[in-house]
């Protein structure tokens, strides 16, 4: 069995559908910036992208930032499958990272994959509906004739 270190204070970290999301404290200092890279380095091979999300940072160590840029390339990690969350990624990113500005209010867009979906029936009954209206249109615009 494998098993993965314990995030360092200041970290949560969760997987969902092969990522790794990461969320950092109101700080961003040395301590959470090398967590950030040893949970990089220990999930590199069982996670498909890393969710960086610092919306929640208030004070960002300029060493600390500098640090995590320089380490970011040397990870072997893509560096398009790390993605920062939150503006201050303007400023962690490096060359092929994605910065994502989720607004505050967002809404959960649901495509019927999300554990425990309560939208699935909706989404089967619209495409249903779909479904007749193209049916109903094919067979209107053959059976009917245009009488001038």
């Amino acid at each position: 069995m494998h098993t993965h270190p314990a995030p360092p204070p200041q970290l949560n970290c969760r997987e969902s559908a092969h990522n790794l999301h990461i969320s950092v404290g109101q700080t961003l200092d040395m301590p959470q910036a090398e967590g950030i890279m040893q949970l990089l380095h220990a999930r590199k091979d069982s996670c498909k992208r890393f969710f960086i999300d610092v919306r929640q940072v208030t004070r960002l160590e300029q060493e600390a930032a500098a640090s995590l840029r320089a380490s970011l390339p040397l990870s072997q990690i893509g560096m398009q499958r790390i993605a920062f969350k939150g503006r201050l990624g303007f400023e962690l990113a490096v060359g092929g990272n994605k910065v994502l500005i989720v607004p505050e209010n967002a809404k959960h867009v649901c495509r019927g994959t999300c554990p425990d979906c309560k939208c699935r029936h909706k989404k089967a009954r619209a495409r249903a509906r779909n479904e007749a209206r193209e049916s109903a249109a094919a067979h209107g615009a053959s059976g009917r004739q245009h009488n001038p």
